[in-house]
């Protein structure tokens, strides 16, 4: 065993060129390859994971009349719900120049503090909510702004109108604070997504009042095991027994349009994985090639090392643990370029959902 130690080290020292270049090219091999498929991985799980952790609701709840009243604290009382937060719909549209609407994004605003707080809560990418007291604060997702032409600090005017009446329009001047993600604007699949929307504070709301009300809804968060169907009828139940509701709810399954998101994401999670397997194929013999090379120059020296007293199962363990300290070398490279490139992804509309982008570490 010590003359094969003795064999392996000589021969590394004497061509520590070519071992170091095996070792290199191993490890910027190996680290695309890692890179891409953890990549991969990231971009398939970016979605679910951010749902997770901005507390996303399973079901939008709406009645055909109103649920202000009574109605939304009995359902946040039933034994299915986990969470629940009402908002209301301000009859309002942003203004562009003389005055005209120049879009019909839906101006939102929170009942109380749960919205945005406890569920649906958004990814900030620039700035902060609106505070629950500032009437003149609000904040957009990325494809409102977008839409819009608004960055962090623009001034926005929201023409607010009562009932019908549009000849009455009041117009509001709002600062945007902040920009942010939500779980239905990584990528807008619904009519109402692709318009983006404005969410606006508390205090906007009970500064204008209930006749500038558009309409209200819950988000609601069930516990585990509850059907978005199961639920519905419950609230459907419940909404019978308040008269300002209409007697109807409408229920909106949210984890049918959450699906539809990581469908289209996934297409870019299964080309990276697909550019990783290539890239592995492609690293391989390549790899191979060299060090095939390497040790058939190694070998050069067989017969003589034979002649020495060397038996052949000798000689392949050194060229063996030869190759083994390369790779070893090249899989701790490989390891260090997969994290330093980690920041790179996911990719596409997954990148906005990553709720922990930067380096990443996956041991899986």
């Amino acid at each position: 065993m010590r003359a094969v130690l003795r064999l392996a080290a000589h021969q590394l020292r004497a061509r520590w060129r070519g071992w170091l270049f095996l070792a290199l090219l191993t490890g910027a091999a190996g680290g695309a390859v890692l890179a891409a498929a953890a990549g991969a991985l990231r971009t398939d799980s970016a979605y679910p994971r951010f749902l997770r952790a901005y507390q996303a609701a399973d079901v939008l709840v709406s009645p055909a009349n109103t649920g202000i009243g009574g109605y939304y604290a009995a359902l946040g009382r039933l034994p299915d719900v986990a969470a629940i937060a009402p908002i209301v719909g301000i009859q309002a549209v942003p203004l562009g120049p003389g005055g005209l609407p120049s879009s019909h994004n839906p101006v939102v605003a929170p009942l109380d503090g749960r919205f945005g707080h406890v569920v649906e809560i958004p990814k900030l990418l620039a700035g902060r909510q609106p505070r629950p007291g500032r009437p003149g604060e609000v904040m957009v997702d990325q494809v409102a702004a977008a839409r819009l032409h608004l960055r962090l600090g623009s001034r926005l005017l929201l023409g607010a109108a009562t009932g019908q009446d549009i000849r009455q329009v009041r117009v509001l001047a709002e600062r945007v604070v902040g920009i942010v993600v939500t779980s239905g604007s990584v990528v807008p699949v619904t009519l109402l997504a692709r318009d983006g929307f404005v969410a606006a504070s508390a205090a906007l709301y009970r500064e204008l009042g209930p006749r500038y009300l558009g309409f209200d809804g819950a988000w609601v968060k069930l516990r585990p095991g509850v059907t978005p169907d199961g639920f519905g009828r419950q609230a459907q139940a419940l909404a019978r027994r308040f008269p300002a509701t209409g007697g109807q709810v409408y229920v909106a399954d949210e984890t049918t349009q959450e699906a539809a998101v990581e469908r289209s994401i996934r297409p870019q999670a299964v080309a990276l994985m697909l550019f990783a397997l290539a890239l592995a194929v492609t690293g391989l013999l390549i790899v191979g090639q060299v060090a095939s090379r390497l040790t058939l120059a190694a070998a050069a020296d067989n017969g003589v090392l034979a002649a020495l007293g060397m038996t052949r199962g000798e000689l392949a363990a050194a060229s063996l643990a030869e190759a083994a300290l390369a790779a070893a070398a090249g899989a701790v490279v490989a390891c260090g370029v997969a994290v330093a490139a980690s920041p790179l992804t996911p990719v596409g509309p997954a990148r906005l959902a990553e709720p922990d982008p930067g380096v990443s570490v996956n041991g899986a």
